[in-house]
């Protein structure tokens, strides 16, 4: 193929590589005509359509160097039809001699040749799957082919014609109408443009994909509306930025938008309108928030729903780096149940009201904890155990901020409106203890109101027994260090953050608090045994030899809301805490492993 007839649009290949023409005309200060093209290949070209500052034509792509600039004359690469892509590819008639005959052991075999074996394949026996993208196929010739083409494909459900010559959407429809079994076709990267409909549509097809075709909101819906019955639609890498109000097939139920530019979820707000649909893809996007009023977040009424049905949501490798589109996901999506939010920034920065990191495990309990309705994130099925860790925490996490405010009860309040399940959380395991802000007198210079942030902060120095036993200890964490906690953090909060000093997940870890008071052992008492009677005159027998010893009271902090600061009774008190892992025992409560095999522990002394 040399120099054919040239006109906008026309689909050419050149040496494998694939192009459509964009112009045809002069360029600049250059001799002669000339054809500017858009690879597909958008890294094949050298700008965008602009030469010496001149814009001669326009890149469906964004790519600065999708375009180029050919002289007619070109070796092109030559076209087939469809039915000639079928056969070279799944009928190739110069396989083999053919016709030989096979002996084994002196026996003659059966005859088969390739032309019997070419029979064979013409009918396809078995094969259901069609793919034959990359063939530079050109629809021409259907009058003379179609009869052969119904016969070859009586039974291909699935169709794939990716990347080739396609110069319009009638040329596809006008092919595959020959395939009466047809489910799933796949038309991605093509370059067509819709054109008049002339009526065709295919009823059968429940499966249609569209990705890198650039293609606008507005042409995807007119291909589209060909398939009247459509289940599934994937319109990726299509350099999407916002979708318009053209309506979609009322059966869609998945559809998959990844990879394209959206950079907010109200931009695809007109998939409301799409009743059945309950899987959106929205992978590989660079959405960052959902571009709704703030005061809308945290007020539900004004919240619009994106889709009541959505069932199922893809965030992952986004831009995401704050909580506020998470926490608006239950109301924009009230029946969401699986989640995916991998690869999004917000988890690589985490960190505690106090601005300790976070891990990722952190990450995924506080995502779990705002979403109620989850029942998978990341493909893991939450458990109940993990839901009751994950609420527990992020309440813990809200008291934790709440008890860093300075700014009085508005301040407070601006807190709980950060977290709009704050209420719900309330309600389901009681309000965790929160110090009040400084008010009144006692904001006077040189006063200390009991109830301030400073009142409030305590300095723990922790000490490991044995540093060893934790084969995973953070740089810089050797046998001491010291943390400041408000005593209304939580039992929760504090197991996590000693958790992630040590490397330990948060539910692994006991603490026991040494009270620093002391009980009598009465002498005679073995192990299993227990005092059946007491009263105060065995304290006073401690001379004449009836008591043992004494032995420290030990408290264990039991993970929940409660503050850990309400076992403190006086300041200067002498607190140790021992950790170490622990197990249920299957009825709700926990047993302990053996110091042996726990071989951690941990005390801390309470300062001012």
């Amino acid at each position: 193929m040399s120099e054919p007839p040239y006109h906008i649009g026309q689909r050419l290949s050149l040496k494998g590589q694939l192009c459509t023409i964009r112009y045809i005309g002069p360029v600049s200060d250059k001799a002669g005509e000339w054809v500017g093209v858009e690879w597909d290949d958008t890294t094949r070209g050298k700008h965008n359509g602009t030469h010496q500052g001149v814009n001669h034509f326009e890149c469906r792509s964004s790519s600065p160097t999708a375009g180029s600039f050919l002289r007619p004359k070109q070796p092109w690469d030559p076209s087939r039809t469809f039915l000639q892509a079928l056969r070279e590819k799944y009928m190739p008639e110069e396989a083999g001699t053919g016709g030989d005959v096979v002996y084994f052991s002196g026996k003659q075999a059966e005859e088969i040749g390739f032309e019997k074996f070419s029979k064979r394949q013409a009918q396809l026996q078995g094969i259901h799957v069609l793919v034959l993208d990359h063939m530079r196929i050109r629809s021409h010739d259907l009058d003379r082919d179609s009869d052969a083409i119904e016969e070859i494909c009586a039974h291909i459900t699935d169709l794939d014609l990716g990347s080739n010559l396609f110069e319009t959407l009638d040329e596809i429809l006008d092919v595959a109408k020959f395939l009466p079994k047809l489910r799933n076709l796949t038309l991605d990267g093509n370059r067509i443009h819709t054109g008049p409909n002339h009526g065709t549509t295919l009823l059968n097809v429940k499966s249609l994909s569209l990705s890198n075709m650039l293609l606008d909101w507005h042409e995807i819906c007119a291909v589209a509306s060909r398939f009247p019955n459509l289940v599934s639609l994937t319109a990726a890498s299509n350099e999407l930025q916002a979708i318009t109000n053209q309506t979609l097939p009322s059966r869609l139920e998945n559809l998959d938008l990844s990879t394209n530019k959206f950079t907010t979820l109200s931009s695809l707000s007109p998939l409301r309108s799409i009743p059945a649909l309950h899987t959106l893809s929205l992978k590989a996007n660079l959405i960052t928030t959902t571009n709704l009023p703030p005061d809308s977040l945290t007020t539900t009424t004004d919240l619009p729903s994106l889709s009541p049905t959505l069932e199922t949501l893809d965030l992952s490798h986004n831009a995401i780096s704050t909580w506020l589109p998470i926490n608006a996901l239950p109301t924009l999506y009230p029946s969401l149940a699986h989640l995916r939010t991998s690869s999004n920034p917000l988890y690589a920065h985490l960190t505690t009201p106090s601005g300790a990191p976070l891990t990722p495990e952190d990450g995924y309990m506080l995502t779990i904890a705002r979403l109620p309705n989850l029942q998978t994130l990341n493909y893991s099925a939450i458990t109940a155990k993990e839901r009751l860790n994950a609420e527990t925490y992020y309440l813990g996490q809200i008291a934790a901020q709440i008890s860093l405010v300075t700014s009085g009860a508005e301040g407070v309040e601006a807190v709980k409106a950060e977290h709009p399940r704050w209420k719900e959380l309330v309600e389901e395991y009681g309000e965790p203890s929160i110090p009040s802000t400084i008010t009144g007198a006692a904001a006077k210079e040189g006063e200390k109101n009991p109830h301030s942030l400073a009142a409030q902060l305590l300095t723990l120095t922790f000490h490991l027994a044995s540093p060893s036993s934790f084969p995973h200890l953070p740089p810089g964490v050797e046998g001491e260090w010291t943390d400041r906690f408000p005593k209304s953090f939580s039992i929760y909060t504090l197991l996590s953050r000693v958790g992630a000093k040590l490397g330990v997940l948060p539910m692994e870890l006991r603490l026991v608090w040494e009270t620093g008071e002391w009980d009598p052992v009465m002498r005679g008492i073995g192990v299993g045994q227990e005092v059946e009677e007491w009263d105060s005159s065995d304290e006073e027998a401690g001379e004449d030899g009836k008591t043992e010893g004494v032995m420290k009271r030990e408290v264990e902090l039991v993970a929940g809301t409660r503050g850990w600061g309400r076992f403190l009774r006086g300041v200067g008190e002498w607190c140790g805490l021992r950790g170490g892992r622990g197990r249920h025992d299957g009825k709700g409560k926990e047993k302990w492993t053996s110091q042996a095999d726990q071989g951690r522990e941990n005390s801390a002394r309470e300062e001012m």
